[in-house]
């Protein structure tokens, strides 16, 4: 038994440092189309790495990069923005996404050529910014170690209150133990939620493209076009047989939300 074993585990640590290896050939491979300027082979190496051994923040990251210096800004901020959905610390993505906005903004601004309106985004509202902590500043398994922390403290405080005489420690031990008790109760509630959130965002991947009244190519359109690389809340989609999308519903702000074909925009999807 113990040489069967010993082999299963052979196998098992020779299949992984292969597997191991291989990914770091491909990334090494990537990285260096990346340093020569051949960022469209750069972005396929990349794709590859992802789809073979699994997607990390800074894979993403990575990727942006290789869609930015090669000009696609949409597709460089939405895997930005997929990059901070793994690690919202990703300080490179974080200021990444910060550049292309500002670049985006104000070739948006550009195209309003005099016109009444904005290419300024919606200003988040206070619930808005209160969901943006819970579920995208920070990962549910950030929420469940915090629950786990004040669940121990409330068996703590319990300890205090039930082995100790002193009058002032037993109150310290019931009310903190019901405090704690809530807290966790609370991180509990956070995790499950920040598990189950996905991003209803995306970004602009054709060059141009102007929003329309409805959900169809013959449609009234926006007067103003937005660049690539606009950043936009999706509130509703037309599906192909019910399941791959052909037209998103978006919204920057009131003066642009309208319809776009699948084809000129890109989901986060995290």
């Amino acid at each position: 038994m113990n040489k069967f074993l010993s082999t299963v585990a052979a196998i098992f640590l020779a299949t992984f440092s292969t597997i191991a290896a291989h990914a770091a050939t491909t990334l090494a491979e990537a990285d260096s189309a990346y340093s020569r300027g051949e960022y469209a082979e750069a972005v396929a190496a990349y794709k590859s790495i992802g789809a073979e051994h699994g997607w990390s923040s800074q894979l993403y990251c990575n990727l942006g990069n290789a869609f930015a210096r090669g000009g696609d800004y949409g597709n460089a901020l939405v895997n930005y923005l997929r990059a901070l959905r793994l690690d919202p610390h990703n300080a490179q993505a974080n200021n990444n996404v910060k550049y292309i906005e500002t670049k985006v903004y104000d070739s948006n601004r550009a195209e309003l050529k005099g016109k009444k309106m904005t290419v300024d985004p919606d200003s988040p509202s206070f619930f808005s910014n209160v969901k943006k902590f819970i579920v995208r500043d920070h990962l549910s398994d950030t929420w469940a170690v915090w629950a786990a922390a004040c669940f121990v403290i409330f068996v703590a405080c319990a300890a205090i209150y039930i082995f100790t005489r002193n009058v002032l420690l037993r109150k310290i031990g019931f009310f903190g133990g019901f405090v704690f008790l809530g807290l966790s109760v609370i991180a509990i509630a956070f995790a499950f939620t920040a598990a189950g959130y996905k991003s209803n965002e995306g970004a602009v991947t054709a060059a141009k493209t102007r929003l329309r009244s409805e959900a169809s190519a013959s449609a009234k359109e926006n007067p103003v076009p937005l660049n690539r690389g606009t950043r936009m809340v999706v509130l509703d989609s037309v599906p192909v047989h019910g399941v791959k999308a052909q037209w998103y519903k978006v919204r920057l702000n009131s003066d642009f939300i309208g319809w776009i074909p699948a084809d000129e925009f890109c989901t986060v999807g995290l």
